[in-house]
């Protein structure tokens, strides 16, 4: 009973599975339209498509989630703890832009990873759910540090930036005819122009 249990989910766990996978889809539509719309990439250009690329895997593990073959049947609790974990971290991070629909689909994930241990070893499955959800968002965190830190410059002239890691903290940068330094610490005082012979030059005092 408790492996025929495990299989086949009940149709209200599949419905929340469902419905966190298309709002996530149409989460990351949203979020690659609007930059397009924006015209030029911003300088950390990677953590577009890192971030699309990483909501198209959470919808996919919760898709992969619904089927009943007995393998992924198994990995059901791993794919749906990773998925709600990593929708919800990100989610809460862009809270203020695209982030709404990732907490609502995280929510529902969650749920659905809750409801999936019924008929299962619960602290083997507790304890499965738990180290996807860590790998899940030790991948995220490490993802967003990397790519914030990946600078397009442009060849000409001067530009600069700040952010915050999460693990990290404070960090500013500036790029001067393709050239970028790299520091941490929050700066405020960056700046910069071009001399008489068009050479761009910098005038931050961090």
């Amino acid at each position: 009973m408790a492996t025929q249990s495990a299989v086949h989910d009940t149709r209200p766990t599949r419905t929340l599975v469902m419905i966190a996978a298309v709002l996530v889809v149409l989460g990351d539509a949203g979020y690659v339209l609007i930059v397009a719309t924006q015209g030029a990439y911003p300088p950390d250009a990677f953590t577009v498509p890192f971030l699309a690329g990483y909501w198209l895997v959470m919808a996919a593990m919760l898709g992969l989630s619904l089927l009943a073959r007995p393998r992924l049947a198994a990995l059901r609790p791993a794919l749906r703890a990773a998925s709600a974990a990593g929708l919800l971290v990100t989610g809460v991070l862009g809270l203020f832009s695209i982030g709404l629909p990732m907490v609502i689909a995280g929510a529902l994930a969650t749920g659905a990873a809750v409801r999936t241990l019924a008929g299962r070893d619960r602290w083997r499955s507790v304890s499965i759910e738990v180290i996807a959800a860590v790998i899940a968002i030790v991948v995220v965190v490490a993802g967003l540090e990397l790519t914030a830190r990946l600078i397009l410059c442009p060849p000409h002239g001067s530009s600069g930036g700040s952010g915050y890691g999460l693990v990290s903290g404070g960090y500013h940068w500036q790029c001067v005819d393709g050239r970028l330094t790299f520091a941490s610490g929050f700066c405020s005082s960056q700046g910069g122009g071009v001399d008489a012979n068009g050479h761009a030059f910098s005038t931050g005092g961090c």
